[in-house]
């Protein structure tokens, strides 16, 4: 990370550190936990979260204790948060995305070091989300759950097509595309073996499956003091020409373009063989398609791999660094991400995969689906994007220039980079 940024992140660890000391020492002395907070959240709803609050209340009967749950539109979420923190009445505690601690890290307290060490939070959660939420031996937020992209595939297309068993390796996967792939006597794809090779326009967390790719190979995405994006190198290169071959006409591995319907519709009518998407897409099928017969496999992984790789989506907890009740906001965060009856509680009720590493081991062992997703949660990577949202355009607009002739991978991985590059040294500012 640059230099202004590390002095930022030890100037909010000492006030956190401070003002936790404070509010601690007053507990200590005898202080009960009380007060009124609000939380908001993104994609779960209150009959999600209302028993949650409700029960750890119930571990607190003499306290007066009020928690207010918002579930704010996924798509305008992040806008209201920033406004609302910048504003008189933010939200004591709030949902927090696995890609925003280098934009918003000054937005949270961190941790307090005796509610939870950084010894604890390794034991209790996998190494991605120490990456994500604790890179510098602060932990800024809890993770609720970790879910991480896995293979999606229509088994009655596996079936006619007499594929008994779906791929392993990339390598499997590129030699069944041709058996798979249908074409007219145009070669106008009819019936497309994956939804792959496209941008954000055609496909469903594209640059998120590139992203993948990129760690798969070994790509270093940025500098070690985070001072440069550094994807645009021979991983790199190969990791964007493997992903963009399935969406050149030219190519054996053709099998997608950007004029296909979008790849969660064309999976979902039975038009596309496999996408590669997140756990919460199994509830969408199933309710669009209720027919459709598919079926959950692990990731596909290099076939000269070392270990695997995998690349993980998902939200924690985070205290406001404008609460005037810290304690009590931490407390609750805890309680609803470290507590295995309450995590439970909660992936009862939301449909998702575990964080806690000892539920992962449960989920592994008694859910056929999510229990693939959980497994992959330990083996998950990801890199400091400078904001998620910028860096996914940027990749996404690099997919398409390739995609589209108007750039050889190089290039648009060379002007990507440089874009990357300019993001973070602004931020650096």
């Amino acid at each position: 990370m640059s230099n202004r940024l590390i002095i930022l992140i030890l100037a909010a660890v000492v006030i956190a550190g401070v003002v936790a000391l404070f509010i601690f020492g007053t507990q200590k002395s005898g202080t009960q936990l009380s007060g009124n907070l609000s939380f908001w959240g993104v994609f779960d709803d209150s009959a999600t979260m209302q028993p949650l609050i409700d029960s750890y209340k119930a571990l607190h009967p003499k306290a007066k204790i009020e928690i207010t749950y918002t579930e704010v539109d996924s798509d305008t979420y992040e806008q209201k948060l920033v406004d609302s923190l910048a504003g008189t009445n933010p939200p004591d505690m709030f949902m927090f995305h696995n890609t925003w601690l280098p934009k918003h890290v000054n937005k949270i307290f961190p941790i307090s070091a005796d509610a939870m060490s950084l010894a604890s939070f390794k034991n209790l959660f996998p190494t991605v989300a120490q990456q994500d939420f604790a890179p510098d031996n602060a932990v800024y937020a809890l993770p609720l759950y970790i879910d991480t992209l896995a293979m999606f595939y229509n088994q009655d297309i596996f079936d006619n097509k007499g594929i008994a068993l779906p791929p392993k390796t990339w390598e499997e996967f590129a030699k069944i595309v041709p058996k798979i792939r249908e074409v007219d006597k145009f070669g106008r794809i009819t019936k497309a073996a994956a939804a792959l090779g496209g941008s954000n326009k055609s496909i469903n967390r594209a640059t998120d499956i590139l992203n993948l790719l990129m760690l798969q190979s070994g790509t270093e995405m940025v500098a070690s003091d985070f001072s440069a994006a550094t994807f645009d190198s021979s991983q790199g290169e190969r990791a964007l020409n493997f992903y963009t071959s399935f969406a050149n006409s030219r190519d054996p591995l053709y099998t997608w373009n950007e004029s296909l319907p979008y790849s969660l519709d064309s999976f979902a009518a039975g038009e596309t063989a496999i996408m590669f998407n997140y756990s919460h897409q199994i509830g969408f099928l199933k309710e669009k398609s209720p027919f459709l017969k598919f079926r959950v496999a692990p990731m596909l992984q290099p076939e000269s791999r070392q270990q695997d790789v995998n690349f993980a989506n998902y939200w924690g907890l985070a205290v406001s660094n404008k609460t005037q009740n810290q304690a009590l906001a931490q407390d609750f965060i805890l309680y609803m991400t470290t507590n295995a009856d309450a995590s439970k509680k909660y992936l009862e009720l939301s449909g998702r995969p575990p964080a806690l590493r000892s539920l992962i081991s449960q989920y592994a062992a008694t859910q056929p689906d999510l229990g693939i997703f959980a497994n992959q949660a330990l083996t998950a990577r990801s890199w400091p994007e400078v904001d998620n949202a910028a860096v996914d355009s940027i990749f996404s607009g690099m997919i398409a220039n390739v995609i589209a002739n108007r750039l050889p991978a190089n290039r648009a991985l060379s002007e990507a980079a440089s874009k990357v590059t300019d993001l973070m040294q602004r931020r650096a500012r």
